[in-house]
């Protein structure tokens, strides 16, 4: 990549397709299972199927080309299905978004299998596909103007990938926001704590945080020895941010929700609040404000069905903050979408 641009965001994690199906019945109903013989037999005949765009890399990536003011870097790994399915087309509408993807042709890009049954219990299947290979991604064959790059988001993909991500961005001087997910549990002691020492900001929802304390026998002021930021996201409850300031003095914020004018479908809800954040951290905003502006950016998606169908500008984004905040930060304020 050779176009220089200021303010650049990197975002590593997954793209995957999420096929969403129904069970008109319990799988309670559709199970047989014998623990003494080791035996299971389950038939599921669903009776619909809707195809949604999604990984936490592509959900982040969606919502930063809806507001359009950041250039943004996609890196990752996709399998042969990727363009012919349309994921590439439906991100490559974004001009503000560059995509650098290994497509394997020998494999098929990331899918996830849910199921969901009268009860509202869920069976899942995830197939890794493509997404094993980013672990061979080298970052710095890739980026030429590190010096460009205001933040990275090394999110949820697997423990090695995300190691090697981390000590790319280390050497390469890009400041990580570091976002395990749910592989928090496989991580070694000592690669959590490399990671944790090359990061600037960790964000992770309750059991995510309280997996890493307990894995690094860390308590939070410590890890603010080492951070900026330690954000948790509460769900309903909305996000929880610590900090220290210039001084040493640690800080404990309560961001609420912004309510969303209908709920139908979280998918995807913690992802654009970490869009928020990178958008508020290329501003120069606070930290206070950056989780604010996540929880803006949030909102818009619990609105409709699936982690990618929702659409807002900058105009909602101010309008919603004012609403919900009483303010709109003078960051926000005079923000002009990038020409498309």
């Amino acid at each position: 990549m050779t176009d220089k641009k200021e303010n650049k965001v990197l975002i590593l994690g997954s793209l995957a397709f999420d096929y969403i199906m129904g069970f008109e019945e319990k799988f309670t109903n559709a199970v047989s299972i014998d623990h003494i013989k080791e035996e299971y037999q389950s038939t599921i005949t669903a009776s619909s199927r809707i195809q949604h765009f999604g990984g936490t890399a592509g959900n982040i990536t969606y919502n930063l080309g809806l507001l359009n003011f950041n250039h943004v870097t996609l890196v990752g790994a996709v399998g042969k299905d990727f363009e012919s399915l349309g994921y590439k087309s439906h991100i490559s509408r974004f001009k503000n978004i560059d995509m650098d993807i290994d497509i394997h042709l020998d494999d098929f890009t990331a899918a996830c299998y849910i199921v969901n049954d009268v009860k509202a219990n869920q069976m899942i299947i995830f197939h890794g596909g493509a997404l094993d290979r980013c672990k061979d991604i080298d970052l710095k064959e890739k980026i030429d103007d590190p010096q460009n790059y205001v933040y990275a988001i090394n999110s949820t993909q697997s423990v090695d990938a995300m190691v090697n991500f981390a000590r790319q961005l280390f050497d390469l001087k890009i400041p990580i926001i570091f976002d395990p997910g749910q592989v928090t549990p496989l991580f070694p002691k000592e690669l959590l704590t490399e990671i944790i020492k090359k990061s600037e900001i960790i964000i992770g929802n309750k059991f995510e945080i309280d997996q890493i304390l307990e894995k690094t026998n860390l308590e939070k002021k410590e890890i603010l020895n080492h951070i900026k930021g330690l954000i948790t996201t509460l769900g309903e409850q909305g996000s929880e941010l610590i900090y220290k300031d210039e001084n040493g003095k640690l800080f404990t914020i309560e961001i609420p929700i912004c309510e969303p004018e209908q709920i139908k479908d979280t998918t995807g809800a913690g992802d654009a609040y970490r869009a928020g954040i990178l958008s508020g951290l290329t501003l120069d905003m606070n930290l206070i404000d950056t989780c604010r502006l996540g929880s803006i950016v949030s909102s818009f998606v619990i609105e409709t069905t699936g982690a990618q169908t929702h659409h807002f500008n900058i105009l909602d984004v101010r309008k919603r903050f004012l609403e919900t905040y009483d303010y709109v930060p003078n960051e926000l304020e005079g923000i002009k979408p990038l020409r498309t």
